[in-house]
């Protein structure tokens, strides 16, 4: 066959599956949310990322309302920012469900006319005297993204207490007995097991037997489909994400499968176009969002990838509810079956294999503590001595503590930086480092001493970082001067990250003063250089609401909110 195929039947690779799509593939979560919704109890569906959560409640909504049942789909991600207070979330989510449930109020009004009262209040009085006295039937309140909250004001513990007390209140308002609800996210529950009342729905993986209907998509493009099916869940391990992705390889290839060559075909197209070189191949992103989670989770990472080695070596361990074994279900590298957990599949045991592993830990923990004693030891001599037989013994010693800065061990750091800077003084890189950990440690005026020592070097960052401060002092004039001195460094040029930097902070001083048109060409400037990166696109989205751009800042803070939730936490703040 010539050319690439082109068929009527379309995989969804990435995203929910909205109404339009043929292709979904129902499971036993379908069957149990829905029977749970129908008896009036909360459900919350906690899982990782891309695993069929946004579809499931697009498909339940729509079920529930064929049955006279009024649902309201609230998506926090479209309405929670690292900005938004608490105030701005709950009055957004009473709009949400004045519009879901196409109530006529001025939501705007009746939000500002209750001033006195909490946010938490004023949702709470909604839901009484204006949802319970206009509809009249059950009402179903789905809430996606609640994860969202982690980059906000609004404690995600505080929000789900909220959510279950509404739950408790059946017992002295019998109007709260057609209200539930349905949360969606990736929450580790043992952080709200006091909180949560209700059902946990499982989602399990797409197994052969039920996904049938997407080898219809196959009929003309391999000889058996269903043979080629088997090999694709073999290789994804039901993984929806990746079922619908390889689905799709298998449809737009330039090579049909002859009968026979299933096995072999499916392989040779995993690997080529999902394994090797996977971070070229990662679109949209799936492996990458692993790996973040992976490497900026609030736990150790070594505990976390010795956890996972030991999974990957031994081919599956008995299952335990303990943090760690949560977080790597979280994080979508493994599952838990049959009392045992196991890696979700070959193609993440292949990418994520034991080099990855050590790659990894080699470059976070570069260094033992038997290094940090013998330094110290070494440094017990003659310091005059120690100049003469070992004359390079400085970018030494700030190779070692840039090794412990990389590994978040900020104090051992602190002490390498401050013994380079003892055998030289005037070493202007060691300067440089020893502001970058006091910031770490929030010691912020000697690291804006340490700053103003290094100034004088080639470095564009030392201006950055020391304007950066000078940005939260609100000393805004200041900070533009050491970002324009920054610029004219050569590595400003060269490195993008560094030159991102300046521009994303010229951006950001520029606006604090208002002066808008220059700071919206900074702040586009870096988007355009580095688009996947969070901040930028947080000050861009400030611009456009100060300037009264509200559609376009609409978007922005989605673009936000969206790179944000793949960062750790420390990536996205200024």
């Amino acid at each position: 066959m010539n050319g690439i195929y082109e068929s009527n039947f379309y995989y969804k690779v990435g995203g929910g599956l909205d109404l339009s799509h043929s292709n979904y593939i129902v499971r036993l979560a379908d069957t149990e949310i829905y029977k749970a919704i129908k008896k009036g109890e909360y459900c919350y569906v906690f899982n990782a990322r891309q695993t069929g959560k946004s579809s499931l409640r697009i498909r339940t909504a729509n079920r529930l309302r064929k049955e006279e049942i009024a649902c309201v789909e609230i998506d926090l991600m479209a309405i929670v920012g690292e900005e938004s207070n608490v105030g701005q979330i709950y009055a957004c989510i009473v709009q949400e469900i004045a519009s879901g449930l196409q109530l006529e109020v001025d939501c705007l009004s009746w939000w500002l006319e209750r001033e006195t009262l909490e946010p938490q209040e004023r949702l709470i009085e909604f839901i009484e005297q204006v949802v319970f006295t206009k509809i009249d039937k059950n009402i179903v309140i789905f809430i996606d993204e609640v994860d969202c909250l982690r980059i906000s004001d609004l404690s995600l513990e505080f929000f789900l207490s909220l959510i279950q007390s509404f739950y408790q209140k059946r017992e002295n308002n019998s109007a709260y007995r057609r209200l539930t609800f349905a949360l969606f996210g990736v929450v580790e529950i043992s952080d709200f097991s006091h909180t949560i009342i209700g059902n946990r729905i499982e989602l399990e993986s797409l197994e052969f037997s039920g996904s049938l209907p997407l080898a219809e998509g196959l009929l003309e493009k391999v000889d058996r489909r269903q043979e080629v099916l088997k090999e694709i869940i073999y290789w994804t391990g039901g993984q929806p994400f990746l079922t619908q992705k390889l689905c799709q390889l298998v449809l737009t290839s330039l090579i049909k499968i002859p009968t026979g060559s299933e096995k072999e075909e499916v392989e040779k197209l995993t690997v080529s176009s999902i394994i090797e070189n996977w971070k070229f191949h990662d679109e949209p992103k799936h492996l990458q969002i692993i790996e973040n989670r992976l490497l900026t989770s609030k736990y150790s990472t070594y505990k976390l990838l010795s956890l996972y080695h030991k999974i990957l070596q031994r081919g599956k361990i008995k299952a335990k509810n303990n943090l760690l074994q949560t977080e790597l279900q979280l994080a979508g590298i493994v599952r838990k079956k049959e009392g045992k957990l196991k890696v979700y599949n070959p193609i993440y045991a292949q990418v994520f294999n034991r080099n990855w592993i050590e790659k990894v830990l080699a470059e976070k923990y570069p260094t033992r503590t038997k290094d940090h004693i013998w330094w110290v030891s070494l440094l017990l001599l003659s310091l005059a001595t120690f100049r003469l037989l070992f004359p390079k013994l400085h970018q030494q010693l700030n190779d070692c503590g840039v090794d412990n800065y990389l590994a978040e061990q900020y104090q051992p750091a602190r002490f390498y930086f401050q013994c380079a800077l003892l055998l030289k003084p005037n070493y202007k890189k060691a300067h440089y480092n020893l502001g970058s950990t006091y910031e770490k440690l929030h010691q912020l005026d000697k690291a804006k001493s340490e700053y103003h020592i290094a100034i004088e070097s080639q470095l564009s960052q030392v201006d950055n970082n020391l304007a950066r401060l000078y940005i939260l002092e609100k000393q805004y004039s200041e900070a533009i001067e050491l970002l324009e001195q920054g610029f004219q460094k050569k590595n400003a040029e060269n490195d993008p990250v560094v030159r991102y930097a300046l521009l994303k902070n010229m951006g950001w001083a520029l606006l604090e003063q208002e002066r808008y048109t220059e700071a919206e060409t900074y702040l586009r400037e870096a988007i355009e250089l580095m688009n996947t990166r969070a901040i930028a696109y947080k000050l861009l989205a400030r611009l456009l609401e100060a300037r009264g751009d509200t559609e376009e800042a609409r978007d922005i803070w989605q673009q936000f909110r969206q790179y944000a939730l793949n960062e750790s936490p420390h990536e996205y703040k200024y």
